[in-house]
């Protein structure tokens, strides 16, 4: 039986954390070793999920993209990032258990772009590459295994490509902020793809993308398996559609600092689709 379905980003979103929080290797580490939940908007769904709590999920980011700029939430503004050690929440940094961290634990870690040649590309505009330049060598150095989670939606080209351009100190012109992009080849990701596939056993072909009228960014799935399956999936993508979308959380730019276009700018000096 096949089946087809669209998704919208949040809709996406919601299929991501729920598939992801029940994957036995998130569930081990959490129970059993560490798990850090990196900051971003899928990973916040993955953290109520795993949370069995409702949060604030726009402010589970640092970087995000917003009002059609990339933007960054001020420290003031954005939640800390969750760690699980044994079952129970950490207080403290991620960095302070990086050191801590074994074969069987597991850092979740959201994408920016992806490509159908399997890399990951990540957006960097933080002090020293942010989460992947505080993560990703140190983590590579002891063996622990990393999850990136995307949506189909950041499906482009080539990230390898794309890697080759931007940096703050190359860009000379941009709206929003400066970043710079690391290519991840050897990263496991999670799509909508691996979601079905992970929660139903099914094989999923990505269709279609885009839309209007609240659908930016939609994807459109087909479902091909066992009918009862196929309907059990169904029945699941029914019990997720209208998500909600995220609401934009900006601070001032005033004061924010970053490398940015509208740093420095108050309020009424902004265009009118950043006020």
């Amino acid at each position: 039986m096949q089946a087809l379905f669209t998704l919208t980003s949040s809709e996406s979103k919601r299929l991501l954390g729920k598939a992801v929080a029940a994957m036995p290797d998130v569930q081990y580490a959490k129970d059993n070793g560490y798990l850090v939940v990196g900051r971003g908007s899928t990973n916040a769904f993955i953290l109520e999920e795993l949370l069995k709590n409702k949060m604030e999920k726009e402010r589970y980011a640092a970087g995000q993209v917003i009002r059609g700029i990339l933007c960054q939430l001020g420290p003031g503004l954005r939640s800390k990032p969750v760690i699980f050690h044994k079952g129970a929440v950490m207080n403290v940094e991620p960095g302070a258990v990086i050191d801590r961290m074994t074969a069987g634990d597991l850092l979740i870690k959201g994408a920016n772009a992806i490509d159908a040649f399997g890399n990951i590309g990540v957006l960097m505009a933080g002090p020293a590459g942010g989460t992947m330049g505080q993560f990703y060598m140190a983590l590579k150095t002891q063996g622990v295994a990393s999850l990136y989670v995307a949506g189909l939606e950041k499906l482009i080209p080539s990230v390898e490509e794309a890697a080759r351009y931007g940096g703050k100190m190359m860009l000379e012109r941009t709206i929003g902020l400066r970043a710079g992009m690391a290519c991840i080849a050897d990263g496991r990701l999670v799509t909508e793809i691996e979601a079905i596939d992970s929660l139903f056993g099914l094989k999923a072909v990505h269709y279609a993308s885009g839309g209007w009228g609240g659908a930016e960014g939609s994807v459109t799935l087909i479902v091909e398996g066992e009918r009862d399956e196929v309907n059990r999936c169904m029945d699941f993508i029914e019990g997720i559609k209208g998500e909600p979308p995220l609401p934009a959380v900006k601070g001032p730019c005033k004061d924010c600092g970053a490398l940015c276009s509208f740093d420095g700018k108050e309020t009424q000096e902004l265009p009118a689709y950043l006020r």
